[in-house]
């Protein structure tokens, strides 16, 4: 690509929908750059992706609301989908330069930009137990995704579980679309908070059923069982039986409490960790909340980044759901807009006066949230020596659990020992689980 461009939102979820709409509504040129297929995220996926998939009720592709969907009529800025970026440097002259790739871009290219919206989104935590790398085990948003994007279901007999408000919507999706949902499993024992978690979903929350969640759940005859946890699952070729236990306080397994369950599938989450990998290659500094082993970056008011010309929005400032997404992207959009002075002060303040209004409400909600379901150490009792703690090279707990014995102490230090995170995913999977390890042996907050 030649020349330099205004703004570049990098994610295509609301916050980076929303982004690009606001600042180019400003007057800014927009390129939006994202993976997938088309705009949406993970929240709205783009639609199916091969002809003839069925399409399951309440498996809508692409429905974004209207707030957002004028990003596919013209005139709004250029979108790059299916396109990769691989890497983000920022010269001295405040110009940031974006190495990009992907069907729709061909061999890898550049995009130089004077201002950059990071709508990056974040991965799934999943906790290692024994079983966790048989097919079948998914996290739930995979599940979620699946159903959504292209009408596919993993299994027919199926457990939900892990922590958090996105597993109740989960299980009715799938319960809806006809999948035998043998439980959803609540690892927090948290009884009260479980039924209004169905309104308050992070992260598929878009169902238009969602306060309803528990009621899907209550018609289809799923039970919801707080304080309980898989901890291992079986089988050969792919996963045939999940081994359940009760869960004390801290997530340890109540002696005497464990049963089988025959399945086949199994669909976790333990909340999410921010996609941090363009942040850090700018050099953004990130807060690092005691409750999570994961990293957000940190915005000031207007959603500006410690780097100047660098802005963030959505679950990459740590999340809260699709609300707070959309509200924090136009923030972020009307921002970049003002840095590069196609706003003038009175404007802004005014138009970032209303949104930040609007964001007060959602930000107390995720904040309560984030409170309500926290890890507890318990879990780490749940790995067995040959549980493979890093898929990528296939390191074994075992493996880990002596080098920290050892005397590792941070992450760097346990990949130098063990190649975790060296891999394909460069840690996104393994890396929460294993910043939890080390803080829990070292005594810091993760």
């Amino acid at each position: 690509m030649s020349g330099v461009i205004d703004v570049a939102v990098v994610g295509a979820g609301p916050a980076g929908i929303a982004a690009a709409l606001a600042a180019g509504s400003a007057g800014c040129e927009v390129t939006l750059i994202d993976a997938g297929s088309g705009p949406g995220g993970q929240l709205y996926p783009p639609g199916m992706l091969f002809p003839g998939a069925g399409q399951v009720r309440g498996a809508t592709p692409g429905q974004l609301p209207p707030s957002l969907a004028r990003i596919r009529q013209a005139g709004q800025g250029r979108h790059l989908a299916a396109t990769w970026v691989r890497r983000a440097v920022r010269d001295d002259g405040g110009v940031v330069t974006l190495w990009v790739g992907g069907p729709e871009g061909g061999a890898e290219t550049t995009v130089e930009i004077r201002a950059v919206v990071l709508a990056t989104g974040a991965a799934e935590v999943v906790l290692p137990f024994p079983g966790w790398d048989l097919p079948g085990v998914t996290t739930a948003g995979a599940a979620w995704t699946l159903l959504k994007s292209q009408g596919v279901t993993v299994g027919q007999r199926v457990l939900v579980g892990g922590t958090g408000p996105q597993l109740l919507p989960v299980a009715a999706a799938l319960a809806q679309a006809g999948v035998r949902v043998v439980a959803v499993l609540e690892a927090t024992p948290a009884p009260a908070a479980v039924p209004q978690a169905a309104g308050l979903a992070a992260f598929p929350g878009q169902l238009p059923e969602a306060t309803g969640s528990a009621a899907i759940l209550a018609r289809h005859g799923v039970p919801v069982r707080t304080g309980y946890a898989v901890v291992a699952c079986q089988g050969t070729s792919r996963v045939e039986r999940a081994v359940i236990a009760a869960l004390d306080t801290d997530w340890r397994s109540r002696p005497g409490s464990c049963w089988e369950e025959t399945v086949d599938a199994v669909h976790l989450s333990f909340g999410a960790a921010p996609a941090l990998d363009l942040p850090r290659s700018l050099g953004c500094a990130e807060v690092r909340p005691a409750s999570r082993p994961a990293s957000a970056v940190t915005c000031d008011a207007g959603q500006a980044t410690s780097v100047p010309g660098v802005f963030a929005a959505g679950e990459v400032t740590g999340g809260g759901g699709a609300v707070l997404a959309e509200l924090e992207g136009s923030l972020a959009g009307i921002s970049a807009a003002r840095y590069l002075n196609r706003l003038d002060p009175a404007t802004y303040a005014e138009r970032a006066r209303g949104l930040r209004a609007q964001l007060d409400e959602p930000r107390r909600l995720a904040a309560g949230l984030a409170g309500a379901y926290p890890l507890r150490p318990g879990w780490l009792g749940w790995p067995d020596a040959g549980t493979v703690a890093c898929r990528c090279e296939e390191t074994p707990w075992s493996a880990v659990a002596a080098a920290v014995a050892e005397g590792a102490r941070d992450l760097p230090a346990l990949t130098a020992a063990t190649r975790c995170g060296t891999g394909y995913c460069h840690g996104r999977f393994c890396g929460p689980a294993l910043q939890y390890l080390v803080s829990a042996a070292t005594g810091p907050p993760p």
